[in-house]
């Protein structure tokens, strides 16, 4: 009897094992999906502000853009990147072709939405 309860406990602890990997890898899928949608989100805002490409990437709700955009285009396309629902900060990489000294409104490197 202690025998087969014994194996009735390492079934059970098997399956929980299993059914919790298996959760697990379709918990992965459905964040790297919602972090290509949002991706895609952001890439839709911005389509028309840029005259060059920008990269963008997420990690979370967080966006990262990069690029070499003129300063003008750079502030109209992280506003609208912030703009995008689910996201809760932009990092800004996009290069300008200002002098060192006279930073942007947006230039600061991260801008948050809250």
């Amino acid at each position: 009897m202690r025998l087969l309860t014994v194996l009735a406990v390492a079934a059970l602890a098997a399956g929980v094992y299993h059914y919790r990997r298996q959760s697990g890898r379709a918990h992965e899928g459905l964040q790297e999906r919602s972090r290509q949608q949002l991706a895609d989100a952001v890439r839709s805002a911005i389509a028309g502000k840029a005259s060059r490409r920008v990269e963008v990437r997420c990690v979370g709700r967080v966006v990262t853009l990069r690029g070499s955009l003129p300063a003008t285009e750079r502030d109209r396309v992280l506003a609208a990147a912030l703009a995008v629902p689910g996201v809760i900060q932009v990092t800004n990489l996009v290069e300008t072709d200002e002098p060192v000294g006279d930073l942007g409104p947006m230039q600061s490197g991260i801008a948050t939405g809250r």
